[in-house]
């Protein structure tokens, strides 16, 4: 009885195992279509953006750079008490500095702008904001980045990115005292990834035996050699890449192996190969992290969910609405604080309570 139980207890690991395997062939086919699909519709949007959103966001920076000067005026010749004069001072300076930040080259006008009615000047509230970040990244990072002046936020975090990876480099290549012990962990982590690479080799070389020129039938026609050297070329390159899905998809093109009935493989191969492929998961997971941060950064996006390349054109819409949405918001701000004193005076009391300066602005 005890026997039938550990073999009930073994083939229910092994199903386990093999249901593992087949859904991280899933998820990685999945991974795959989405940055391939990232690929495929990053141009498309960025033709989208340039026909329809660049338009009114160039629209909606020149309305906000004529409300800015607007506003200027506005402080000149009316008379305002000092609590309507700390919000309206507080508003022109969010607004022109804003669009200093945004352009490039830095907006001359507006900085000046800035400086008539700030406390600091731009310049100088630049450098304290470099400063502290600068501070911060020493901190966190464990590196000196020197006193050299700092240009910009991109400058400081490649300076800094360029410290840690030296300091990175040092650390590899000082020598180590010799390890006495390893540890049992340490041991089977050594083991496992030794086992990995022997999978990914024992399949490599099933697929090279398979595919060697000597065993191309002597009648083969060119296209049926051809097709085989193409084959060779691609398990080369996934060995290479230490890519073990494409070896295994090799292998189900020459039906060497039926994928789709994996359970005729032994549970301790389908482990290491369940180890590899969750590594390529994790590999490709973090490519396509990478693409949408780097698609967020480009087009002033913020967002912690992930986003589907599928649907960037409903994500254009939702942009193009934003715009229109930002530049009726500012004429209707813009005809409040011009118009009627009593309502003017009205409104800004209002915002002085609940601080929406941001909301109206942008």
């Amino acid at each position: 009885m005890r026997c039938a139980t550990r073999r009930t207890h073994g083939s229910d690991e092994a199903r386990e195992t093999h249901y593992r395997f087949q859904a991280l062939l899933g998820k990685i086919e999945t991974a795959r279509e989405r940055l391939q699909s990232w690929q495929q519709q990053l141009p498309l949007f960025a033709q989208m953006h340039q026909a329809q959103a660049a338009p009114l966001l160039a629209q909606l920076t020149a309305e906000r750079r004529a409300w800015a000067l607007g506003l200027e005026q506005l402080l000149l010749n009316r008379r305002w008490s000092k609590a309507e004069t700390k919000t309206l001072t507080r508003m022109l300076c969010d607004l022109s500095g804003g669009l200093v930040d945004e352009s490039n080259p830095s907006d001359a006008e507006m900085k000046a702008l800035y400086d008539r009615w700030a406390d600091i000047g731009f310049d100088e509230k630049e450098e304290e904001h470099l400063a502290s970040m600068k501070a911060m990244l020493e901190e966190a990072g464990g590196v000196d980045l020197g006193d050299d002046p700092v240009a910009s936020e991109e400058e400081l975090m490649r300076r800094a990115h360029a410290k840690m990876t030296e300091q990175h480099e040092q650390w590899k290549s000082a020598p180590r005292p010799p390890r006495r012990h390893r540890t049992a962990a340490q041991k089977r982590a050594e083991e496992d990834e030794a086992r990995i690479s022997q999978t990914v080799r024992d399949v490599y070389r099933k697929l090279a035996a398979a595919l060697h020129p000597d065993r191309v039938a002597p009648d083969a026609t060119l296209e049926q050699r051809q097709r085989s050297t193409a084959l060779m070329q691609r398990a080369n390159s996934a060995y290479e890449a230490g890519d073990l899905l494409a070896l295994l998809t090799l292998q189900l093109q020459i039906e060497q192996v039926d994928i789709a009935h994996a359970a005729g493989i032994a549970a301790a191969q389908v482990k290491h190969f369940n180890k590899v492929l969750a590594e390529q998961l994790r590999e490709l997971e973090a490519e396509i992290d990478g693409r949408q941060h780097a698609f967020c950064t480009s087009y002033g996006l913020l967002t912690q969910q992930r986003i589907d390349p599928a649907q960037l054109g409903v994500l254009m819409k939702d942009q193009v609405r934003e715009l229109q949405v930002s530049r009726l918001r500012l004429g209707q701000l813009r005809k409040l604080l011009e118009g009627e004193p009593v309502m003017a005076k009205r409104f800004i009391k209002g915002l002085r309570a609940e601080q929406r300066f941001d909301d109206m602005l942008f």
